[in-house]
């Protein structure tokens, strides 16, 4: 998401003579004019879905803590451009999709009319996603196209989600759904972030001394974002912040409180390995066996060994790559919650597709996660990003 979309830019004599913080709008950063930047639509369109809860951008350099001189490289630049065309068929089918989306949510769309939505939006989705999957590597750091084409096929898998919700099958479970199509669409934001982080040095920068940005924090909390699953999925959650979540910026000379702590690397990998996690391989065969409960269990598992995670401090110098890891779990939790919706929907075509789902998601999470903190990848061919049907 760019044009500093998504991130809150404040002024600080506003905020000395006591003007409230800055609270994302219903619409917030939402452009549709043609020649905007087409990932301000991929990021800023799809955040909207989100309704008043949050914004969502997050930035480059993973200690960032003030103004900096680090200007964007003419490489980073054209790149971006050609991520920004790959994505354009998605940005120009969002213009439609969005407010229908939102119509459907508040009731004010039939199933029926919001499934015609969904099958016009999809093919985009999925040509957007094919499209930045053949974008040439970006050599300066090959994981930057890794994060855009995870980004885009969580998208697509939005959009598929949304088809399941409008399926007359799907009644009870209708509300659930609405809000994992959001806890998707929230993974893909922050995903997309970090390949933003990579490429543009500049991005938590403040354009000026008398404003302060107000960025989301690079991996959510489902509860305090006003998302976290809820009956009869999961007991019925906690009430969300009194204001969504703000990226801190990493603890240093300078910098006041409250701030992100580091430690050493080898110390959070430690506290990751002793954490426990669950296995996407554990994921998998919870899936297999339509076990609703396990699948519950290891959502909700996911959800808060995340949260106790990111309670302590950062590894020392790699606070990007933490983030990359604790999305790639949360990917892999809403993986099991999709999972045992699934599980809960009758025998037919809405189940089939939305178990669907949550494998992708899996394999989105398996790029995600790191092999040297323990994980194991969850067996599922790559392939499976390539599917093109509902």
């Amino acid at each position: 998401m760019r044009f500093r979309s998504g991130v809150r830019a404040v002024s600080r004599r506003k905020r000395l003579t006591g003007a409230h913080a800055a609270r994302p709008s219903s619409n917030q950063g939402l452009k549709v004019a043609a020649a905007v930047v087409v990932p301000l639509l991929v990021a800023i369109g799809l955040i909207a879905l989100v309704a008043a809860n949050h914004d969502s951008s997050s930035g480059p350099s993973a200690s960032s803590s003030s103004t900096t001189t680090v200007t964007v490289s003419k490489a980073s630049k054209d790149f971006q451009t050609k991520v920004d065309d790959a994505f354009k068929p998605l940005g120009d089918a969002i213009k439609v999709f969005l407010p229908k989306a939102q119509d459907f949510e508040a009731g004010k769309v039939t199933p029926a009319d919001f499934k015609g939505a969904v099958d016009a939006a999809l093919p985009e989705f999925v040509k957007a996603r094919d499209a930045v999957g053949k974008v040439a590597k970006y050599k300066p750091d090959p994981a930057v196209n890794r994060y855009f084409f995870e980004a885009a096929d969580l998208y697509v898998e939005v959009a598929r989600i949304y088809g399941v919700a409008a399926d007359p099958a799907s009644d009870a479970l209708r509300a659930q759904l609405n809000v994992a199509a959001r806890r998707l669409r929230t993974l893909g934001d922050r995903i997309y972030d970090r390949g933003r982080v990579v490429l543009d040095p500049t991005f938590y920068a403040p354009s000026s001394s008398e404003v302060e940005l107000r960025p989301p924090t690079e991996v959510p909390d489902w509860v305090a974002e006003g998302m976290a699953a809820g009956p009869p999925l999961a007991e019925t959650p906690g009430p969300p912040a009194a204001s969504p979540p703000i990226r801190e910026a990493t603890c240093g000379t300078g910098v006041a409180p409250p701030c992100r702590a580091e430690e050493s690397q080898s110390k959070w990998a430690g506290r990751v390995k002793k954490a426990g996690f669950p296995q996407p391989t554990d994921v998998v065969k919870a899936l297999e066996a339509g076990d609703a409960a396990k699948l519950g269990s290891l959502a909700g598992t996911y959800e808060a060994k995340v949260r106790t995670l990111r309670a302590g401090p950062d590894p020392k110098g790699h606070r990007e790559r933490a983030a990359v890891v604790e999305l790639g779990l949360l990917t892999d939790g809403e993986a099991a919650r999709l999972g045992q919706a699934a599980a809960l929907l009758p025998g037919g075509d809405a189940r089939t597709r939305l178990q669907a789902v949550a494998r992708r998601a899996l394999v989105v999470g398996d790029d995600l996660l790191d092999p040297g903190l323990g994980f194991r990848r969850s067996g599922l061919p790559q392939s499976l990003l390539s599917d093109t049907g509902p």
